[in-house]
């Protein structure tokens, strides 16, 4: 069987970087890392190949502002994965990912990106190609840990989840188009939430909607805002008896939260992308000035539901202290479930939506994302072996819902 050969734009960086070590520990992938520094390139290249026996890491030129670099690029490779801070070029990405006749999967948070590919998405389907966007920890995660948490019930009822992050800026070295790109994605925060069997958007003028979510001794108890993302709307289709669920984020710091969050939020709601680079500059300043240790990032579901006939409810916490393998590992575990189908379903999916879940929670456990689950406050669990409940069924139908219409 043929070698798969996986091209990672924006390779040579953290995040990048993270995914090409894994997949070459997980996998038997050889990989080519592109981006506009070559130099870069293959430097990171010669640093992944010198503990192998064999070469499985290339280095090539491309720049996702010429389309012609990237069809030239992608010539030849089974995926395409994007770790570059380059959503604003996603449908340039795409199209030259159906161009060269390879799949793609990408890392972007806002639903900007997953609007660019939808525009594709019927070409995606008639060239037959496998498209899995919004990649990595939120989105990527929310998803996930809900439809694993549905194994654990007859009936699920309610599951929410909730992310904190702590960012030390003396650490991740966030480059500026990665800042940018953050401050941009502000401009589509959509603060809706599903509860008593409705969508639902926070007011922002009251704070209705908002919740208090306890994220353990370490972070403690904390004020989060709901925050949409697609991947969320097939849930309540999924699982009729769901009631309420969604996402939440814990803010940063109560400067960045309370004065520089919606100042940013206001310019790019009147000025779009006219003053990212001060914005973002200010949003890292901010955070990395008034925000205080402990850092870290940590993922937590509390779902509640039956399990036969009796009132259960579980607890999921998933969570590390490295921004670059929270989000690489989880795009790794969603690769690893793509490389293992003989010919990828086509399509435009999520990896949320993609990936199942058992074994996907499984590998992120195995690959250093510490897991831990509770049965009603009680033990902790062992992640590969939850109780037999909705999810089974469920797994086998994810894949086949409507991208653009799942949930409406």
């Amino acid at each position: 069987m043929p070698e798969n050969k996986i091209l990672i734009l924006g390779g040579y960086g953290q995040t990048g970087f993270a995914a090409a070590k894994l997949l070459l520990q997980e996998t038997n992938v050889s990989l080519v890392l592109a981006g506009r520094d070559l130099t870069k390139a293959k430097a990171a290249a010669a640093e992944l190949n010198r503990p192998l026996a064999v070469e499985r890491a290339d280095a090539v030129y491309a720049d996702a502002s010429e389309p012609a670099t990237l069809v030239q690029a992608f010539k030849g490779m089974d995926l395409v994965l994007v770790t570059s801070s380059t959503a604003s070029y996603t449908h340039t990405i795409a199209g030259a990912a159906l161009e060269a006749g390879c799949d793609y999967m990408d890392i972007h948070f806002g639903p900007a990106v997953y609007r660019q590919l939808q525009m594709q998405e019927e070409q995606i389907k008639n060239k037959g190609r496998c498209f899995i966007s919004g990649g990595g920890f939120h989105p990527g995660m929310p998803a996930i840990m809900t439809r694993y948490s549905a194994l654990f019930f007859d009936e699920l009822q309610k599951a929410r989840t909730a992310g904190l992050m702590k960012i030390d800026f003396s650490t991740y070295k966030a480059s500026p188009s990665t800042r940018r790109e953050f401050v941009e994605e502000l401009a589509d925060f959509n603060p809706m939430y599903y509860e008593e069997g409705h969508w639902k958007k926070m007011n922002m003028l009251t704070g209705r909607g908002m919740a208090k979510i306890d994220f353990g001794n370490k972070y403690g108890t904390h004020t989060c805002s709901p925050l949409f993302f697609e991947e969320l709307r097939p849930l309540p289709q999924l699982f009729p008896t769901l009631t309420d669920t969604g996402f939440y984020i814990a803010g940063f710091n109560g400067i960045t939260d309370y004065l520089v969050f919606p100042l940013v939020m206001g310019v790019q709601k009147i000025l779009p992308r006219r003053f990212n680079g001060i914005l973002s500059r200010l949003m890292v300043w901010s955070i990395k000035t008034f925000t205080r240790p402990p850092y870290g990032y940590l993922m937590r579901l509390e779902a509640s539901g039956l399990k036969n006939g009796r009132p259960k409810n579980i607890q999921l916490s998933i969570s590390s202290t490295d921004p670059a393998l929270i989000t690489a590992i989880p795009v790794v575990a969603c690769l690893k479930q793509y490389l293992l189908q003989k010919k990828p379903v086509p399509g435009l999916f999520l990896q949320g939506l993609f990936a199942e879940p058992l074994q996907f929670i499984e590998d992120c456990r195995k690959m250093g994302l510490p897991v831990e689950i509770r049965e009603n406050g009680g033990e902790e669990k062992n992640p590969a072996s939850p109780c037999g409940g909705q999810g089974g069924q469920e797994a086998k139908i994810t894949r086949s819902l409507p991208t653009g219409q799942a949930g409406k």
